[in-house]
């Protein structure tokens, strides 16, 4: 009875990340420069999916008879593989910058020589320390991964945040998510021998369970390309407003001055149009419709209005907000966060309650008692 449960959960697993593979292969990619590395990390992606599937496929073809001892080697070698694929294109989505052919193949190269040892080692050998000098180096090979996800992720937000002026952790979790989810998946991999028949067969309906969101996710990454790619393909170093000095750009005082004025009328004019409420709009961007630079803007609002763009653009969202909670009582929370330029609801709730102290409902609650 059990032995015709795994096999069905063995070659579901495999059918499924079959599939998945040859989905992720016709995913549509805008050929342009800057998707290069994304497409390159379409394929890596989806030849982890299709390594994944052959152990499913060799465990039918088997009988699920096959010899543990050989089903644990390949199984760690594999994790190896799955945790460098896996790793290489989360970072390819937060930093494509740094993913280069020169440090995938150095990577590779390590993964590659590490598993040619064990699997040396461990198919001629029938010493146990084997197996665990093996678990402890790709223990290392995570701890590695990890700590280099957790730096290159946090250079991503302040980018994606330097680029949109808004807070984006809630866009750039998923990815966060992915990489502990897999992490989790690897280990489980690893020690999957070892389980028991119960916690095999639930390991086994979780992780098609992850390599099929993971699949979505990428697929919803594609579709927001053209949201991320500016941002995080950018020069890796922010505007400091402190650095940015209109006399060094070589403008003269009258020049000074006209610029002043006119970007004083621009924004007025920006103002009056609401479009601050277009979310998605990086600070370049906007500098560009208002017919000057980012560092002449950054320069502008220092000096000039005494704050930095951000928050004096969340300041007339949240205004803008509380004019729309008067005049439609009916309003969904989803419908006003996206009205007034917000990505996330959850960007929303949090700068309202920090510009007012109030929540929106809270707040359209007091204005309808007062009426």
């Amino acid at each position: 009875m059990w032995l015709d449960f795994y096999m069905f959960l063995t070659l579901a697993s495999g059918i499924a990340l079959a599939v998945l593979g040859w989905q992720l292969c016709s995913i549509h990619i805008p050929h342009r420069e800057d998707t290069h590395r994304l497409r390159t990390a379409r394929a890596i992606l989806a030849a982890s999916y299709f390594i994944l599937a052959i152990p499913a496929f060799c465990e039918l073809f088997n009988g699920g008879e096959a010899d543990r001892k050989i089903i644990a080697v390949f199984t760690i070698a594999v994790a190896a593989y799955q945790s460098l694929l896996f790793t290489v294109t989360l970072l390819t989505f937060i930093q494509p910058l740094y993913v280069t052919c020169h440090r995938v193949r150095i990577q590779a190269g390590i993964v590659t020589v590490a598993v040619a040892l064990f699997l040396l080692m461990a198919l001629t050998s029938e010493e146990c320390w084997v197996f665990f000098v093996a678990l402890a180096v790709y223990a290392v090979q995570l701890v590695c991964y990890t700590l280099l996800f957790r730096r290159k992720y946090a250079e991503c937000l302040r980018l994606l945040e330097e680029y949109y002026d808004e807070d984006q952790h809630a866009r750039l979790c998923w990815t966060k998510f992915g990489f502990y989810a897999a992490l989790s998946v690897g280990i489980a991999a690893s020690l999957s021998v070892w389980l028991p028949p119960v916690a095999y067969n639930i390991f086994t309906v979780g992780y098609i369970l992850f390599y099929g969101w993971f699949a979505g996710r990428f697929c919803n990454y594609v579709v927001k390309i053209n949201y991320y790619l500016p941002a995080v393909t950018q020069g890796q170093e922010p505007v400091r407003l402190q650095a940015v000095d209109m006399a060094a750009c070589g403008l003269s005082e009258p020049e000074l001055a006209a610029e002043k004025e006119h970007l004083r009328l621009a924004l007025e004019r920006w103002v009056a149009e609401r479009r601050f409420t277009r979310p998605e709009e990086g600070r370049e961007q906007i500098a560009r419709e208002l017919g000057t630079t980012k560092e002449v803007l950054c320069w502008y609002f220092k000096n000039e209005i005494g704050r930095d763009f951000r928050p004096w653009r969340v300041g007339l969202r949240i205004e803008y907000a509380k004019q729309l909670l008067a005049e439609e009582l009916g309003i969904s929370m989803n419908d006003l966060a996206r009205k007034v330029g917000f990505a996330t609801k959850s960007n929303f709730y949090g700068y309202f309650k920090k510009l007012t102290g109030e929540t929106p409902v809270e707040y359209q609650r007091r204005i309808v008692s007062q009426c």
